[in-house]
């Protein structure tokens, strides 16, 4: 078992992340995944990237900083670690792609196919959700 809290700046323990193998993606999410994971590679090709897939319970966005705020309401955002951040056994690779899923239990119990999957948001945007 990985230790309780991980070496990094983030407050995450091994209860932060779902259990392993239990969250599918849809092909939508997985290839945002794959994406994502080229462009963190770009960033820092030192680094051995993991995506996340992190759950937030409230987004806005707008388009500049002229705009108006638009509340997209709760979803799953993709977020770059780097594979020292977390506990290893958080980490899984799904078609080549590691990743790991910081979502709460209870979004994770509610949620009937326990499948990630590409919605549009109130803002237009494209996002994630947990169906």
């Amino acid at each position: 078992m990985a230790a309780t809290t991980t070496n990094n700046s983030y407050p995450l323990s091994r209860i932060d992340f779902a259990p392993r193998g239990l969250i599918s993606l849809s092909d939508e999410a997985r290839a945002g995944a794959s994406e994502f994971l080229l462009q963190l590679g770009r960033f820092d090709e030192a680094s051995r990237w993991i995506v996340g897939f992190v759950w937030s319970s409230a987004r806005s966005m707008r388009e500049n900083k002229n705009s108006e705020w638009i509340d997209e309401g709760p979803g799953i955002d993709l977020a770059g670690y780097r594979s020292t951040e977390l506990p290893p056994d958080a980490i899984e690779t799904r078609d080549g792609v590691p990743v790991a899923f910081v979502i709460p239990r209870s979004v994770i119990d509610a949620a009937k196919e326990k499948k990630i999957v590409q919605v549009r948001v109130s803002s237009g945007r494209l996002s994630l959700q947990l169906i």
